[in-house]
Order: structure tokens, then C-alpha cells, then sequence
């Protein structure tokens, strides 16, 4: 379970570009390139992008360069919040509301996790004090998030982030919840009236093969 169920609003008023300065702090950046590094050991760089830009403003914090080509974008985040015993929160907080005024407010803005404009590929959710980061498939997270979010927000409860005028609202979900959720988008069927026939499979020297016909 997550933390006691109900809203609860932080004590503290949150500013965006501060929250920023947070996530993007420069004696951070050697343990997250090593992290990067030893999931991708081809990797050529990880670009930090820290000024003001589209990306930004897309969520991307971090374009890894792999050896083959490829670029993938990151959203980094970290939480270092402690429950009254002190010790690291393990849940990931999933944004569902960025601002949030009241229920039906037009200026209500949809969470990051809950955001299809989104264009990350992986977010990296980062618990210093534990140790310990989530490397999530973004697209996957937000399927499992879209799918389960008024059950996970009744009985893990929501977290409200004081900002300057407005609230973001976020829904405390544990590890092995949300991991159960994301495997759960990885496993999709054909329906009952399907009329795809799968090949037989046939082993060529102890290899499992299929053969499609024509």
C-alpha cells in the first residue's frame, strides 16, 4: 500500500522554475550519467537540457545518444520527500493534475502522467535517499495510469502541491502495483472473432521457427 489514503496538501508553495532547479542540479549529474551508462554501456553521450525550449516544455530533461544511432528522450524526476519516521517514500507519484483549481475548472490542466503529447520515451524516476531509480516506458506507464487512475487514486488517496494560485494533484502508486500495471499493457489478445491464423513452429538446428505463407 502507499501512503494513508484522502488528499493531503503540502505544507509547501512550489514554483515551477524551482522545482526545475531541483530535478536538474549539477552535483547530480555524474550519478546520472553513470546510471545511463551502465543500462546503455554503447552509450556516447547524455545531453542535460536545462534552458527554456521546446523540449523542455515537452518534458524531456535528458537525449541519451547510443553508438547505433539512436536517440532517446528521458524525463527526469526525483523525490526526496520522507514519511514522519524518516525514512524515503518507494511509491512513485504519478501527476494527474499539473494545475488543478476545482472539478471542472476549464483551467485545469492534465497531468504529465496522463499527458498523450508527451514525447518521452522513458521516464527516470529517482529516489536519492533510497538509492534507487525507476527507469519507466513512458507510453506503457501512461496506459496503466489511464487505465487504473480512479481506482488507484481511491485506494491510495491523492497528494495536492501547493503553487502560486493553483494545485498539482498527484496519486501515490507502489512499485509493485504500477509494475503490475505495466506488464499488464504488455500482454494484449486477439479478440474471440479474430480470424488471424498463427504459422506452426518448426526447429531448424534447436531454433524455434515461423514461417508465414505467402
Amino acid at each position: 500500500m502507499g501512503e494513508s489514503s484522502g488528499v493531503k496538501i503540502a505544507a509547501v508553495t512550489h514554483d515551477f522554475h524551482e522545482r526545475l532547479e531541483f530535478s536538474a542540479r549539477l552535483s547530480d549529474e555524474s550519478a546520472w550519467v553513470s546510471f545511463y551508462q551502465g543500462i546503455w554501456p554503447d552509450m556516447v553521450s547524455a545531453v542535460r537540457l536545462d534552458r527554456d525550449s521546446e523540449w523542455q516544455r515537452d518534458g524531456i530533461d535528458r537525449v541519451v545518444f547510443l553508438a547505433n544511432g539512436r536517440q532517446l528522450l528521458i524525463d527526469e524526476k526525483k523525490r526526496e520527500s520522507t514519511d514522519k519516521q524518516g525514512q524515503p517514500y518507494l511509491d512513485v507519484l504519478l501527476e494527474e493534475w499539473s494545475v488543478f483549481h476545482r472539478e471542472g475548472d476549464g483551467r485545469n490542466r492534465i497531468g504529465w502522467a496522463l499527458d498523450r503529447k508527451k514525447r518521452c520515451d522513458f521516464l527516470a524516476y529517482a529516489i536519492p535517499l533510497a538509492s534507487r531509480c525507476y527507469l519507466l516506458p513512458f507510453e506503457l506507464t501512461r496506459l496503466a495510469f489511464t487505465m487504473h487512475r480512479s481506482a488507484w487514486a481511491r485506494e491510495f488517496g491523492t497528494r495536492d502541491a501547493q503553487n502560486q494560485g493553483y494545485i498539482t494533484r498527484n496519486v501515490p502508486v507502489p512499485w509493485k502495483i504500477l509494475h503490475a500495471g505495466i506488464v499488464e499493457q504488455m500482454h494484449r489478445g486477439f479478440t474471440t472473432a479474430s480470424t488471424l491464423q498463427l504459422p506452426a513452429p518448426f526447429v531448424v538446428k534447436d531454433q524455434l521457427t515461423f514461417r508465414w505463407g505467402l
